[in-house]
């Protein structure tokens, strides 16, 4: 259909039937680019939870670990002192 034909058939001028041919595949550009942008937002949120949930993992895992500390520092505690009473022991057995 040329532009004529159109024209007549929509009631609109040549002028205005290029200008809504060009803004139409604009705003059709646009559309798509607005939609690829909500499908990244959707992907980028997914992986942010992911990293998230990786993160929180690792952080309770470093928080157990930080309570052996506590108990690996006291079993420390409890060898020094059982290795003074062993030593006190064969020094008594000794004499």
């Amino acid at each position: 259909m040329e532009t004529r034909e159109a024209s007549l058939a929509t009631g609109l001028h040549p002028v205005e039937l290029c200008v809504y041919s060009v803004l139409s595949n604009d705003l059709d550009g646009i559309y798509k680019s607005v939609n690829d942008l909500r499908e990244s937002q959707a992907l980028l949120l997914v992986k942010l939870r992911q990293l998230k949930s990786s993160l929180k993992e690792e952080q309770d895992f470093y928080s157990e670990e930080d309570g052996f500390r506590e108990e690996i520092l006291r079993l420390k505690d409890l060898k020094t002192r059982a290795d003074a009473l062993v030593k006190t022991y064969k020094a008594l057995s000794d004499a």
